[in-house]
């Protein structure tokens, strides 16, 4: 659970101000969270001394796409879905913006493999599907494993800059997906059984996935998500791929 989950946040903070017209604090009331990476230079957030201010409980440990967990497993909301998030960039940030050049899609082949959830989230197609001649650039700092062509981005405000001017995004369930989604950049997100974009996804991007119910499995590796996820074939996701990268050189 990391900066995904912040961005989802942005787009129930943006609700709630559009809706009361009062700053918004995430929290329970009493204690406000934060994440600077996300939130930075967002004047729908209020400041901790703000005291007019409308909460909204979205926050490190009560997420409302959760209903809880049970058996080493997450319990997803079927009610919920998240609303399209906002990033803010400042007058220096959007300067380096405007000097990036050239048609590219950003890919994110990699998950934190310290933690069983993520490695759940893998797809197990990307070596083959990067050998496509496309004009693939994968963002990241120095210890990043590097699949393809590298753009070195110590930070995730590095990396939403590089992804603000891509034409497509590819990659599964994290933090960029809802970052592209904020951004508005076409995006192809690939599924596995982990979670789906019934619970987290936007219909605005083409997602690959199955349908089935996810499994939620966060507390070891899953054989069930490994299964779905090479279920997904290089080929589907490579047609995805080829048609919105055509529709966006229309």
């Amino acid at each position: 659970m990391g900066l995904g989950d912040w961005l989802m946040a942005s787009g129930d903070a943006k609700e709630a101000n559009e809706r009361t017209g009062k700053k918004v604090k995430l929290g329970d009331g009493v204690r406000m969270s934060w994440d600077g990476q996300v939130f930075a230079n967002n004047p729908r957030m209020a400041s901790n001394s703000d005291t007019d201010v409308v909460w909204v409980k979205n926050y490190q440990g009560h997420r409302p796409y959760l209903k809880g967990t049970k058996n080493g497993r997450l319990l997803f909301n079927d009610d919920y879905k998240p609303r399209v998030g906002e990033i803010y960039f400042s007058h220096e940030e959007q300067e380096v913006i405007d000097k990036i050049k050239g048609d590219y899609i950003i890919v994110e082949p990699n998950v934190k493999r310290v933690y069983a959830h993520t490695v759940n989230k893998a797809w197990h197609g990307w070596d083959e599907l990067l050998k496509h001649d496309l004009p693939w650039i994968q963002l990241g700092d120095v210890t990043v494993d590097k699949k393809t062509t590298w753009v070195e981005t110590p930070t995730f405000r590095n990396a939403l800059q590089m992804l603000s001017k891509a034409k497509l995004f590819v990659g599964t369930d994290g933090g960029l997906h809802h970052a592209a989604a904020a951004l508005g950049i076409p995006s192809v997100v690939i599924w596995t059984g982990f979670t789906s974009p019934r619970h987290l996804g936007y219909d605005t991007h083409r997602n690959i996935h199955d349908g089935s119910e996810p499994c939620g499995t966060y507390d070891s590796v899953c054989q069930h998500c490994l299964l779905k996820s090479k279920a997904i074939t290089v080929e589907q996701v490579l047609n995805a791929v080829n048609t919105e990268w055509h529709r966006t050189q229309r």
